[in-house]
Formats: structure tokens, C-alpha cells, sequence
């Protein structure tokens, strides 16, 4: 049995140790806070082999590193992420109402259930009046305040079943499952006193609410829904703002 040279004895202690320090900065790094970013020193053991012992065993110790740097944060991310990952997937950030996508699923989801059961279902859609005149004259500090307070106050206005959504912009929605249209009618113009009160002095906020009311969701989907909302929405545009118009399919 050969006997291994001086050279390759070298190599292995020079493995050996490289491998040894890996470790310890592995010790370090899952010892210490997640704010506390000592991954980085992964680069020295890396380095060091890459200049002793060739870019193969370079790669090797890179991506060992790798799945160390991986583990580490796993172990180390706190135990709400997910739900907080998927709060965020969801829901708007600057109004905690939910985003137009997420909004737009659940509707889809209603109206299915309701194709089944033949269930009432209603839609408002909500515009605040003028409300580049709030950003022009006070700011956007003072709008995404306002913002805050509308979608705080639509909460208010609703019930806790009820699904709040934020379009875009000052456009908001909610989705009313198992409501008649005379109920979402006087939520909805509940919705729009409640904000004129809310904004009464400066800045003067008011909304424009547009209303469908249906019982037979197998007629429409849910693009036809929003689109009908939304046209009702800027009927009452029209008809002088600060109102609701509704429309019964």
C-alpha cells in the first residue's frame, strides 16, 4: 500500500482545516441574532481553498457554504414569516384592505358559491371625490392618511363578513355575500355619510359609491360585476358626487 507523500498529507491537513474553520463560522453565524450578518465570513474558508487546492474544490466549498448560509436562515426566521409573507401577498400594504388581485379572487370565489346556491350577493364600489385635490393641497402624507381613515371607516360601515378591497388609487370595493340589495343600500349610504363625517373641516373628503345588487350570479362573472359597480360608480359621479347609485341584475 503506497504511502501518501508529503505534498497530498499537506493538501489533506489544508482540507482539514478549511473545513474546520467552515465550522466555526457556522457555530458563529447560528449563534448570534438574524440582524447579525456573519455569513460573509463563509468567504475566507472559500478563498483559501480556491488558492491552496484549485477552483474545483473552490466550487465545492462555495456551494457547502451555500447550503450552510441556508439552513442557518431557516433556522432563524421567525416563526410568524409565513403568515407574514402571505399577509403581505394579500393585503394592501397602506390600508391593510385587501389588494386588487386578492380582492378579486375572493369575488370570483363568491360568485361561484353562489352560482350553486342561488344566494343574494352585493358589490360596492367606492371613488372619492377630488381626491387629487387633497394630494395637490396637502400633500401625499396628508392622502395616505386619508386613505387610512376611508378604509377604517368602510370597515366600520360593514359588516365583519363583509370583504374590504383597495382597487387602486382611491378606489376601494367591498363584497357583501348573502345580502339583499335593500341592506347593501343603506351600508352603502351609511358608508358615505359615515366618510362625510369623518372629513368634515380640511381637507373636505366625500365619496361616490356605486352599488350591484344580484341574486342570480350565474348571469355574470366576476369582471362583469366590478365593471358594473364601477359604472355605477361614475354615474353617481354625475349626478353630482357625494351618492350612491344602484344597479339590480
Amino acid at each position: 500500500m503506497r504511502r501518501p507523500s508529503g505534498a497530498e498529507l499537506r493538501r489533506a491537513l489544508r482540507l482539514v482545516g478549511d473545513m474546520v474553520l467552515v465550522g466555526i463560522v457556522y457555530l458563529l453565524n447560528s449563534h448570534t441574532p438574524p440582524d447579525v450578518r456573519l455569513g460573509i465570513l463563509y468567504i475566507v474558508p472559500v478563498l483559501l481553498v480556491t488558492w491552496h487546492d484549485g477552483l474545483t474544490w473552490g466550487i465545492a466549498f462555495a456551494a457547502g457554504t451555500g447550503v450552510l448560509r441556508y439552513v442557518t436562515s431557516l433556522d432563524q426566521m421567525p416563526p410568524d414569516t409565513p403568515v407574514a409573507l402571505q399577509r403581505l401577498a394579500t393585503q394592501d400594504e397602506l390600508t391593510g384592505a385587501l389588494n386588487a388581485r386578492a380582492f378579486a379572487e375572493r369575488l370570483g370565489q363568491e360568485l361561484e358559491r353562489n352560482r350553486r346556491y342561488n344566494r343574494p350577493l352585493a358589490l360596492l364600489y367606492l371613488d372619492l371625490d377630488d381626491f387629487k385635490t387633497v394630494n395637490d393641497r396637502h400633500g401625499h402624507h396628508t392622502g395616505d392618511a386619508v386613505l387610512r381613515l376611508v378604509a377604517d371607516a368602510t370597515r366600520h360601515a360593514v359588516r365583519q363578513s363583509d370583504i374590504v378591497g383597495r382597487l387602486g388609487g382611491d378606489e376601494f370595493a367591498v363584497l357583501m355575500p348573502e345580502t339583499e340589495g335593500g341592506v347593501a343600500e343603506a351600508a352603502a349610504t351609511r358608508l358615505a355619510s359615515g366618510i362625510r363625517t369623518v372629513f368634515r373641516g380640511t381637507p373636505s373628503v366625500t365619496a361616490s359609491i356605486g352599488l350591484v345588487s344580484t341574486t342570480n350570479a350565474a348571469v355574470t362573472g366576476a369582471e362583469e360585476l366590478l365593471r358594473r359597480a364601477d359604472q355605477a360608480m361614475y354615474e353617481a359621479k354625475r349626478s353630482g358626487k357625494d351618492r350612491v347609485v344602484q344597479v339590480v341584475i
